[in-house]
């Protein structure tokens, strides 16, 4: 069945234009709006994505649920991947939450990889900018394992997400950070290995 879905949705993706791509996935099950690129692969367990414009060749693929808010926009090739390992019964007391929310009006450029075994949120407004940022959900022995970040925030190139991280609203996180713990501090800037605040009461929007 998996393997049927996938095909599919790789068959999907090549569709010539924008209304066929989407007709295709609707007729998969998923509630789809807006402009999906070309080589965008969806093979999810669900999807509900607004109105919003996602680029060419990125990839949501595994056993999870992927919502993405209006006015959203993502460039190409980015990553987004739940093994299917997770869903096994045998890992089923572990409750890898499988969930990807992207709020409304954010910004994902390109180049970036998600891994969704937990749960991942990117708040209202955000970007993840530049390329390269890495989300990591699980890991050996880790039973924190989600990740949140909050709204009107910006993350550098290069940034890596720990299992468990989370960061609060109007944050900065700068090129090559490790975020590897919860920071409960709004408008603050971010930086270093580990992360650490290295400016506090910052709007990163006045430098836009």
């Amino acid at each position: 069945m998996w393997r049927l879905r996938l095909a599919l949705a790789a068959l999907v993706s090549t569709a010539p234009t924008n209304a066929l791509r989407v007709l295709g996935y609707r007729l998969m099950g998923y509630q789809i709006e807006g402009q999906i690129g070309y080589g965008t692969v969806i093979a999810v367990e669900q999807a509900r994505i607004g109105h919003c414009q996602i680029g060419t060749f990125n990839r949501f693929i595994g056993p999870m649920s992927v919502e993405i808010g209006a006015g959203t926009q993502m460039g190409n090739r980015n990553l987004f991947l739940c093994g299917q390992w997770t869903a096994d019964p045998q890992h089923a007391p572990l409750n890898y939450a499988r969930r990807l929310k992207i709020g409304q009006r954010a910004l994902v450029t390109s180049g970036h990889h998600f891994d969704v075994a937990g749960a991942l949120e990117i708040g209202d407004g955000s970007w993840v900018a530049g390329t390269g940022t890495q989300f990591w959900t699980h890991g050996a022995g880790v039973t924190d394992r989600d990740i949140t970040v909050g709204k009107d925030c910006y993350i550098g190139s290069a940034v890596r997400f720990a299992p468990g991280s989370a960061i609060g609203d109007k944050v900065l996180v700068a090129m090559g950070a490790v975020v590897a713990r919860k920071f409960d501090q709004n408008r603050v800037m971010l930086g270093g290995v580990p992360a650490k605040v290295i400016k506090t009461d910052h709007d990163w929007k006045e430098d836009v």
